[in-house]
């Protein structure tokens, strides 16, 4: 252990080095100082606006008209709402956010056909057998912690001929260690353990430069001691493609579709090379899915 921590000094050091670059003043930049970061209201905003774009390039209204929706880790209810305007003849929201699930309910406005319902169990879904044709999960199956039984849940309340549609930024994205507010360097966590990406964030979060972003904060508008110290690495499974495609066909499902996507810019045949790759899950974007039952 103490091997360990004399091999990962240097690492962090040079981490921490480099993001409290990013956190200067001089030096900001959309990654470390996004202002989505700094209020639920902008944050809602920014997601609704990326969430539109994505579904729309990636799926399409037809998709949902005339459909019972189901959206799963629906967070403030943005996804949910772009569904019902496609013309869903019912949308429920879930998530384990209680926060977010009263952000969402504050949008529903009289809509008897939409609903928002806060889960307490990580586990299984408070829906009937059958109960939905369309299954939404965007930006969600990184933190799906007990993935197994939700993938069954999914099969368990999908209709006959019934899709899953996801989008979603596998754990080896430059990014996929969601640290970036604090350390918005790319793959730091394939270089770091998750002990050590959590000393680097609680260094930071105490430094006066560091300006807390609005998950920083309590209902009553304290900001909260600091989280990543002595603090395990959660809410992140950690799933690659693979192991996501072995879950899915485990729960009697399959992809319909995927679509493995690039980042953007020059050279594009090279990116689209290195994201059909066996290093794949290093250089998508995102990846898309359709799921249908086996």
């Amino acid at each position: 252990m103490r091997l360990k921590a004399l091999l990962e000094a240097p690492i962090e050091q040079a981490v921490f080095l480099l993001s409290m670059r990013a956190h200067r003043a001089s030096k900001t930049s959309d990654l470390s100082h996004r202002p989505a970061t700094f209020s639920l209201a902008a944050y809602s905003d920014w997601r609704t606006s990326g969430l539109r774009r994505n579904y729309d390039v990636f799926f399409g209204p037809e998709y949902v008209k005339a459909k019972r929706v189901f959206d799963f880790g629906c967070g403030g209810g943005e996804l949910s709402l772009l569904a019902l305007q496609y013309g869903a003849t019912s949308v429920i929201g879930s998530d384990l956010n209680e926060r977010f699930i009263q952000e969402a309910q504050k949008r529903i406005h009289g809509a008897s056909n939409l609903e928002f319902k806060l889960e307490t169990d990580d586990t299984q879904i408070s829906l009937p057998d059958s109960g939905v044709d369309v299954i939404l999960c965007f930006d969600v199956v990184e933190h799906i912690m007990a993935y197994q039984q939700i993938f069954r849940e999914w099969r368990r309340i999908l209709a006959p001929g019934g899709r899953i549609l996801i989008w979603w930024s596998v754990w080896w994205h430059p990014y996929g260690h969601h640290l970036q507010a604090m350390m918005p360097l790319p793959w730091i966590h394939a270089v770091m353990s998750d002990d050590a990406m959590l000393r680097v964030a609680a260094r930071i979060y105490d430094r006066p430069e560091f300006k807390p972003r609005f998950w920083h904060f309590d209902d009553q508008g304290q900001r909260v001691e600091n989280p990543y110290r002595n603090a395990p690495f959660r809410n992140l499974n950690k799933l690659t493609i693979a192991g996501f495609e072995k879950a899915i066909a485990q729960a009697g499902l399959k992809a319909a579709r995927r679509d493995l996507i690039p980042f953007s810019g020059s050279p594009r045949p090279l990116k689209q090379w290195l994201a059909h790759s066996p290093l794949r899950d290093f250089f998508c974007a995102c990846v898309i899915y359709e799921l249908i039952a086996s």
